[in-house]
């Protein structure tokens, strides 16, 4: 049953319509649904594996393919759809520094070997909010904490933005657009 706004985030069918051209109205459906849909659901697990397990350590794959999900959803929106292309386009623009140097790397070497080969070969994670660096094998590694809270970050950063940047709100409204079109359902 929808929500009393008619809105159920991860149903894109409740969403508003598209309007024709771009309405800052829009920015508060979005970030329901960012919230809602991604945000919160990662919130829970990592929630659920804490409660669990008491750590991340067993977990820690679930979460970190949820985030990665999470970044090429979201970075989708505002410069395109392009199979995690806009994946580094994205965290160097909103994404804390420590990031934005390797925003390449978070592409290839996270996102597509943890979606695509199931495991991490050439980099690490590990369990907690471990701040970015380079172990001692050479290998690039973080805190699933640590990056959940940047995609958090980028994503504040990208809304802000969103606020004023013309070609950042073009091409949301394409993909929102592009998004609601194809709903069916409730």
């Amino acid at each position: 049953m929808p929500s009393s706004s008619g809105l159920l985030a991860w149903q894109p069918s409740t969403w508003p319509e598209a309007t024709a051209k771009w309405e800052s109205s829009l920015i508060p459906t979005l970030q329901k649904v960012f919230h809602e849909s991604i945000l919160a659901e990662i919130d829970g697990v990592i929630a659920d594996a804490n409660e669990a397990n008491g750590g991340l350590e067993h977990r820690g794959y679930v979460i970190a393919i949820a985030l990665m999900c999470a970044l090429d959803a979201v970075s989708s929106y505002g410069y395109g759809a392009r199979s995690g292309a806009q994946i580094p386009e994205f965290v160097r623009a909103h994404f804390p520094k420590e990031y934005r140097e390797r925003a390449d790397e978070l592409l290839t070497l996270y996102r597509h070997a943890l979606v695509h080969s199931w495991h991490l070969f050439q980099v690490a994670v590990r369990p907690g909010d471990d701040p970015v660096t380079t172990d001692e094998n050479g290998a690039l590694c973080f805190g699933l904490l640590h990056l959940r809270d940047a995609i958090f970050e980028g994503i504040a950063d990208y809304f802000e933005k969103l606020e004023t940047d013309a070609n950042l709100q073009s091409k949301t409204l394409e993909r929102y657009r592009d998004l609601r079109s194809t709903a069916r359902g409730i």
